[in-house]
């Protein structure tokens, strides 16, 4: 897709994406330029994409749909099965007891209290 730059001589043409954010020189009369970096939220483009890319995937109705709603509006089944923690067992231990009793981070290869070697897992 590329950015429109307008020079201050009124040259207008389009240059690639990498350059968003970076001055350069028009290629018609050698005047300074500040390539912009578009606005992603406002831009008229990429609104018209989505646009597309909604209606195509979901059909018209179903786009008109989908803007009104959210993917926060949907709740959580709460049921005897589910867990009031979403995390649950996934959490990972990141510190590990020592033979000495200090707490010591797993990622350590010795205890930093006593020095011994911490068990390989």
């Amino acid at each position: 897709m590329g950015i429109s730059v307008k020079c201050p001589h009124g040259h207008e043409f389009k240059v690639k994406d990498k350059y968003a954010g970076k001055k350069g020189l028009c290629p018609f009369c050698k005047g300074q330029v500040a390539v912009r970096v578009p606005d992603a939220v406002s831009s008229e483009n990429l609104q018209k994409a989505a646009r597309r890319a909604a209606a195509e995937q979901h059909g018209a109705g179903a786009a008109a749909a989908a803007a009104a709603s959210s993917i926060f509006d949907e709740s959580l089944p709460q049921d005897a099965s589910t867990s009031s923690s979403l995390i649950g067992s996934s959490v990972i231990r990141h510190n590990v007891l020592c033979k000495c009793g200090e707490k010591v981070p797993m990622w350590f290869a010795r205890c930093p209290k006593c020095g011994d070697f911490m068990p390989q897992r």
